[in-house]
Order: C-alpha cells, then structure tokens, then sequence
C-alpha cells in the first residue's frame, strides 16, 4: 500500500552512495493526485487523461526501472462533479498473496484486478450502495487484510442504510463477494480519503482511520463492528493516522470541537478494554497531547520517536512522539502543501504539487 510496509510513510531499503542527478532516469506522463505502489518491480498508478468530453481515468501499470508501460486500463467518468484540476484520488493496494490489484475511481468504480491487467471483479459503489461523489474527489486508498479488501465512502442507500454515513465495505478479495459493511461515528459534514491502519489489540485485528464526521475510529477487522471512537473535528479527517507505542496520532484541518482555532494535530490513548456489543466514545481525558499543526490533506511520517508532518503553508514539522512538542520546522514552498512525506534510508522526500 501507498503508505508502504509499517503503514506510517517508512521504507526499511538502504541505498550506499547515494547520488543525486538532476536528469531522472525516466518519466512518464500523467495527470493524477495519488500515489504509485510498487510490487515485485511493477509500479500500479491512478491517473487521467484529457480534459471535459474527452477525459478517462486511468490505471496504469509500468516497468517500475524503466518506467515503459506494460498494461493501461481506462475508464469514462459519470454522474459525478469532480473537478479533476483540483481532486485527490487514492492509490492502489496490492495483495501480496496473488499480486491482484484493488483500485476506485472517483465516481466509485470498486474493483480487482489481476497483476497482468484483467478485470477480476467489480461493483459500481454509486449504483449498488448509493456512494455520493464530491467535487474534489477524495477517494481513498483500500486495504487488504487477509482475505479482505476494505475501503470507506461516503454512501447513502436504502432501510437502515438509507441515511448518509461514511461506511466501510469489507469484500472477498477473490470472488469480490460483500463481507461486512460497517457505519461507525455519526453522520458526516465531510467526505474522508483517510486509508485504514491495521494492528493486533487485545488478541484481535483492528483497524483506525479517521472519517467524514470527524471522528478517528476504531474497528474489528473481522466482522467490521465499530469498537471505539474520538470525536476530532467538526468536518471530516483525511489523514492517515499512525500508531505510536499505546497512541494513535493524526492531525486534521477542520474547525475544533472545543476552540475556535481550525486544525491540530493529537495523539490519542488507545484503551484497554471496551465492550464490543457498543461503540465506546472516548472524552477529552483520552488525549493524550495536542498541538497547533494544522493539515486537511497529508499524512504524517513516523520514524522512531519523530512524526512529520507538511503545514497547510507548505512548512514541514517535526514533532515529538512522546510529548506532542514541535522540536523544528523548515519552510519548504505552498505546493508542499499536499505532500505525505516519505523516509527513507535517512533522508525525507517531499514531493510537491505541479499543474
């Protein structure tokens, strides 16, 4: 997945005599606000091409030390309103069991797909589960987790699901199959493109990500019941979390529920124990630390003891896993805005973006 191997922007590959050169060592062109993933040499990107009319989206797989294309999927867009200068869209997630590729476009084309390019499976999530489209996209990346592929949408259906909620979907990663689907929180201000986070907890698989009501929550894995949840913000949380020791830590960029300030960042306490026949609603004594960082879109990098982070002004931080405290900051520029940064081998890359 985008956010690579521990889930908080760190690569373990070391590099000796590293060399930096001007000229890369190839390109590729294409439009797209979402990450590559790599797998076994072949990279798996969402991108688009063209523009009104004439616009597809695209999935993209390439030679990832050549950048030559080995297969391209394209797909129209439908009965959204996305405003493709400026949307986000998610990236891809690879099982690493079959090399199968689960990819949303931003109208909510759910689907699976084999490493070589075929159309394993699929669900329209606007046609089958009533998913709403917003201008700026934000679709976020799924996850696989054993035999699962789970993703989150903005939906609103019929019966129980009839009102609008940010709800996860579980499906059989082979057959495509509905699993669980799982309505944590409250009903959303936002749409989130915040990608899940999996851990083992009291003998059981969990995951957290933050959601378009503003809560960070907490959910069982196995059959998607919502354990836990932290009323962050007012909107919604885009951000990935990360876990750090007993905490989970995420910033947000929405107004406070208890100042007037809009955004910061939070480390909350994981409890111990809860009761899984009801979602658990932790208060303000579960907060572990705060502070003033103030992010609607990236997500933070945790290496050691230090999480970083990009400003909404393109600033990056460093703060102190422990404490909260901003420890230095260095102004990078305004197109550094969007930008989850990645570590690796020492070194933090912080891509910008470009029209």
């Amino acid at each position: 997945g985008w956010r690579g191997p521990e889930q908080n922007g760190t690569s373990a590959e070391t590099y000796e005599g590293w060399e930096f050169d001007e000229t890369p060592a190839w390109t590729y062109d294409l439009y797209g606000r979402g990450a590559p993933v790599v797998d076994d040499g072949q990279l798996v990107v969402l991108g688009y091409r063209g523009e009104r009319e004439e616009l597809v989206e695209t999935l993209t797989a390439l030679d990832a030390a050549t950048g030559k294309q080995k297969w391209e999927l394209q797909f129209r867009d439908y009965i959204s309103d996305t405003i493709y200068n400026r949307y986000s869209i998610g990236a891809p997630a690879i099982d690493p069991e079959t090399g199968n590729i689960y990819a949303q476009t931003t109208n909510g084309r759910f689907m699976g797909v084999s490493r070589d390019g075929k159309i394993l499976w699929e669900h329209s999530m606007m046609e089958r589960f009533g998913r709403l489209t917003f201008p700026n996209g934000r679709t976020g990346a799924p996850i696989v987790e054993g035999n699962l592929v789970i993703m989150h949408c903005i939906t609103s259906y019929w019966g129980k699901q009839g009102p609008a909620r940010d709800r996860f979907y579980a499906f059989d990663k082979l057959s495509g199959d509905l699993v669980w689907v799982s309505e944590p929180g409250v009903a959303p201000k936002d749409s989130s493109f915040s990608t899940p986070i999996v851990e083992t907890r009291n003998g059981q698989r969990v995951f957290y990500a933050g959601t378009g009501c503003g809560n960070m929550v907490c959910i069982n894995v196995k059959n998607g019941r919502p354990l836990w949840r932290f009323q962050m913000s007012y909107g919604g949380v885009n951000s990935s979390p990360v876990i750090y020791k007993d905490t989970i830590i995420c910033p947000h960029g929405k107004e406070n529920l208890d100042t007037t300030e809009e955004g910061r960042m939070i480390a909350i306490r994981i409890p111990d124990s809860f009761d899984e026949a009801e979602e658990l609603v932790l208060g303000k004594e579960s907060e572990v630390w705060r502070n003033p960082i103030n992010m609607f879109t990236s997500s933070p990098t945790l290496v050691g003891n230090r999480v970083y982070q990009t400003v909404k002004t393109g600033e990056l931080n460093c703060v102190d896993a422990d404490s909260g405290e901003i420890l230095w900051k260095k102004k990078l520029g305004p197109d550094n805005l969007h930008a989850s940064p990645l570590y690796v081998d020492g070194k933090l890359f912080v891509p910008i973006m470009a029209e």
